[in-house]
């Protein structure tokens, strides 16, 4: 089987290359990987010798499996790369926006290069990736467009590292994204120098946009819009985080994403449209010229996401085999297009979507004959219905478990859902270029922008229907990295059995599944035996958790929302799932509701008095003062506690200190920064221990 596949035995050492660099590049100069690749290289050349005798063919393999090997390795730390800018100081640039800016709730943020630095007034050039960030008021940002050449005064930083517990890693996210600094522009720091721009992307962003303005002049607004410019451009800065909760628990966030569902159907459309080319000298040769052009030409409309790019390279392959009369093996083009891909971008290893998008396919490729010969069914509509719950059933074999990993989550009702997104989506597709072709045709154009508009809005409600049915959500699902491995284990070999039929691999599989559930039981008892109080980083009110036995009671001082996980959902999200704390063991407390006391359970306590909110746990005090004029300054012996906890509203340390002597002071996030400042000479003086949440992270009492 392996012989039929020869990309695939290239994969594999590659991407093993590409795995260690993403964890030990570090331990490795450039210069000694180079040298011990050409020697690999020199040794793969002499050991052809040895490859004509049959006993020793191993040799070359094994030298080329290490080369290779070394080879993902090499270019992988090539990509990570380091920054060339130095970090806390002022500089003037010249950097070279590589997309629109997008238009975010609070700032405007966009991807850029810096070209230049000015260093002692000399301009030294440069070629580094930033995010920068621009006030949300700057109307004339809003303006620039793909290749804007700016001048902007700026002081760069990296990004900051998580300052929650399993909070999402945006610092680790974008230098995945070979981006090292950040940098926020006010509106009198920059100004537009000139457009550098590439006439392909700046031809794809044009088209972006005059396609959304052809959306919008047929009547397409609000959700169905978004929806509308995800589906079929990819473009999915119009979501807002509802919508993409609502089709990800529906488990139908596949179809936002442009993927080979979207292309295939782009493909076979044209495909039919071209049919007369195959009647013609050397038409199918045309016909698939054609059909790869419009495939890349798409490919780069859509961004170069790696689904589209597999998917391209996919029908490209399977294309030329074709026109050339020969069968391709599908596992061979999935891998050969996975081998060239990582190639160019090996971080896209890293990438979710790179991942689920293969694991779906092959999956797909694998599963779906074996599910959907279990029935016979007759009746052609019927049949079709079948058809579509295999090939659901198939694609979430492979790909529950990166949900699993990533998500915490997974959507019970994916075969229900699944049902109506997908033909309504090729409804949607089929009518949007139904739309787009037939545009300046008035009275066509109205009938198909209303038919599309009713199929995006049928789409919307059953989506949001089929969220909100009870328990149509499985929450809390965290597994370890060790459980994900088992578990991908146990699946590929219940495949090899499925295609072998040796026993030994059944078995082999359902001992893996044992380890996967011993595996999880014992990361239940970790997770519901744990105690922790803790503060977390919030910039905007002071947030506070007791997690005890998988309960959690969260505490606040903001009182306009009953739901703080949502509105908090991005320091809170991580540590809710990976503790597997689900939403109904979630208890909030207005820490400013003076109500009477508050007791969750033995060895935790909430309650008031004239010097604000005292929280006693696991035999310790803590103090929330919360009155600005502080009663009892004129007390002569100071009360001794564990804590106080500083937020916006507290008022001053001095006061507090005249009464108080705290074992340790901790500063939230709400505090300004001239203030914490000053707090902190004041406890350095006084020889109070401190805790910073905006420098040093969330502050866990365990």
């Amino acid at each position: 089987m392996l012989r039929q596949v020869p990309f695939f035995k290239l994969l594999i050492p590659f991407v093993l290359g590409t795995l260690l660099s993403l964890r030990f590049s570090e331990y490795l100069s450039g210069i000694n990987l180079i040298t011990a690749m050409a020697i690999c290289f020199a040794l793969a050349m002499l050991s052809t010798i040895f490859a004509a005798k049959w006993h020793l063919r191993w040799v070359f393999g094994l030298i080329a499996t290490l080369f290779l090997t070394l080879a993902g390795f090499t270019i992988t730390k090539s990509y990570l790369g380091s920054t060339t800018l130095t970090s806390s100081e002022e500089h003037t640039a010249l950097v070279k926006l590589l997309e629109p800016p997008e238009n975010r709730t609070s700032s405007y943020r966009v991807v850029a290069k810096v070209v230049a630095v000015k260093t002692n007034e000399v301009w030294e050039s440069k070629s580094e990736k930033v995010m920068l960030y621009f006030s949300s008021s700057d109307s004339l940002l809003g303006e620039q467009k793909y290749g804007s050449v700016l001048a902007i005064n700026a002081t760069f930083n990296p990004p900051p590292d998580p300052l929650n517990p399993y909070q999402f890693d945006h610092r680790k996210y974008l230098k995945l994204k070979q981006i090292h600094q950040t940098a926020y522009i006010a509106p009198e720091n920059w100004i537009f120098l000139q457009n550098q721009s590439s006439l392909a992307k700046e031809m794809a962003f044009d088209l972006r946009d005059k396609l959304l303005a052809l959306y919008q002049k047929a009547g397409i607004t609000g959700n169905n819009l978004a929806v509308l410019s995800a589906l079929t451009m990819g473009y999915k800065n119009l979501l807002d985080q509802e919508t993409r909760r609502v089709f990800t628990a529906s488990g139908v966030m596949h179809i936002l994403a442009v993927s080979g569902l979207h292309v295939g159907i782009f493909f076979t459309t044209l495909s039919a449209f071209l049919f007369f080319l195959s009647r013609i000298k050397r038409g199918k040769l045309i016909k698939s010229a054609i059909l790869i052009a419009f495939l890349w030409c798409f490919a780069f409309f859509t961004g170069l996401s790696p689904s589209v790019v597999r998917a391209s390279l996919m029908f490209s392959l399977v294309v030329i085999g074709t026109s050339f009369s020969r069968t391709t093996n599908i596992y061979n083009t999935l891998s050969s297009s996975a081998f060239v891909i990582l190639a160019f971008n090996p971080l896209l290893i890293a990438d979710i979507g790179f991942q689920l998008s293969y694991c779906a396919v092959l999956s797909i490729v694998f599963f779906y004959p074996y599910i959907y010969n279990l029935l016979f069914i007759k009746n052609p509509l019927l049949n079709r219905v079948w058809m579509l719950i295999a090939v659901s059933i198939a694609a979430q074999i492979a790909t529950f478990p990166l949900s699993l990993y990533y998500f915490n989550q997974f959507p019970n009702y994916f075969l229900l859902s699944n049902l109506y997104a997908i033909p309504l989506a090729f409804l949607i597709l089929y009518a949007a270029i139904g739309l787009i072709i037939l545009s300046p045709i008035p009275i066509v154009f109205k009938g198909i922008a209303w038919l599309l508009d009713s199929l995006l809005t049928a789409l919307n409600y059953l989506t949001r229907f089929t969220e909100s049915l009870p328990y149509s959500t499985s929450n809390a699902l965290a597994i370890s990295p060790a459980q994900l491995i088992v578990l991908c284990i146990s699946i590929a070999l219940m495949a090899l059995f499925i295609y072998s039929k040796k026993r030994q691999l059944l078995f082999v599989s359902l001992f893996g599944l044992v380890v996967f559930f011993v595996l999880n039981l014992n990361m239940y008892f970790e997770t519901h035996n744990k105690s922790e109080f803790l503060i977390f980083a919030n910039r905007s009110a002071s947030l506070m958790g007791y997690n005890h036995m998988g309960q959690l009671l969260l505490l606040s001082n903001d009182t306009t929302v009953a739901s703080l996980p949502d509105k908090y959902s991005f320091a809170l999200q991580g540590y809710i799932n990976k503790n597997r704390i689900k939403p109904s063991r979630i208890h909030i407390e207005n820490i400013e509701n003076d109500s009477g006391n508050n007791l969750l359970h033995k060895n935790f306590t909430l309650k008031h008095n004239d010097l604000g909110c005292w929280i006693e746990v696991n035999q310790k005090s803590m103090l929330i003062p919360m009155d600005k004029a502080f009663p009892y300054a004129e007390k002569r012996e100071k009360l001794k506690l564990d804590f106080i906890l500083l937020n916006a509203n507290s008022p001053k340390i001095d006061n507090i200190l005249a009464i108080l002597a705290p074992h340790t002071i901790v500063i939230d996030q709400t505090v300004p920064n001239w203030q914490v400042e000053r707090i902190s000479k004041t406890a350095l003086q006084k020889g109070i221990k401190l805790h910073v949440v905006s420098q040093q992270g969330a502050f866990s009492l365990k």
